[in-house]
């Protein structure tokens, strides 16, 4: 290779390695074991969401699973918030810190607003306070299921 080669491929190589450091979901993130997902429905980590994904059940970690929301569904993906850097402040504070800050971030559909009330994926203490976003999740308030979509 020439000179010129060189520096090229040196920068490619620059640049893929960048390509590959970024960061990895939480430790307490750990996948769903294969097979687990039903045909037709989708599992991902909680930060792969788009606004208006539809989850079934409700998560119980960063692993979701996503369905139509045509059909019956637990929680609509709005948004995320980052919980304020601080000490760990417990697992209910974390979540009613999530929650708070969730809320006037949440932009539900109109005529939906009153059934609705907002949940929050949170960090768990061994993940904080490196990882502190929160994933807002709009559910029905009475805890029955959603149809439709809920979130503008």
């Amino acid at each position: 290779m020439t000179p010129r080669h060189l520096t090229v491929a040196a920068f490619l190589a620059g640049v893929l390695a960048g390509c590959a450091a970024a960061p990895a979901p939480p430790p307490s993130a750990v996948p769903a074991p294969a097979g687990a997902a039903q045909p037709g429905v989708e599992q991902l980590h909680a930060s792969e969401l788009r606004p208006g994904d539809c989850l079934a059940p409700m998560p119980e970690s960063f692993v979701v699973t996503l369905v139509s929301c045509s059909e019956p569904h637990a929680a609509e993906y709005a948004t995320t918030y980052v919980v304020p850097d601080q000490p760990w402040p417990g697992e209910k504070a974390v979540d009613l810190l999530a929650r708070e800050g969730c809320a006037p971030r949440m932009r539900y559909v109109p005529e939906r607003r009153a059934e609705l009330t907002v949940a929050a994926l949170v960090p768990e203490e061994a993940d904080w306070p490196r990882y502190r976003t929160a994933y807002c999740l709009a559910v029905r308030a009475d805890g029955g299921e959603l149809v439709g979509r809920v979130i503008l």
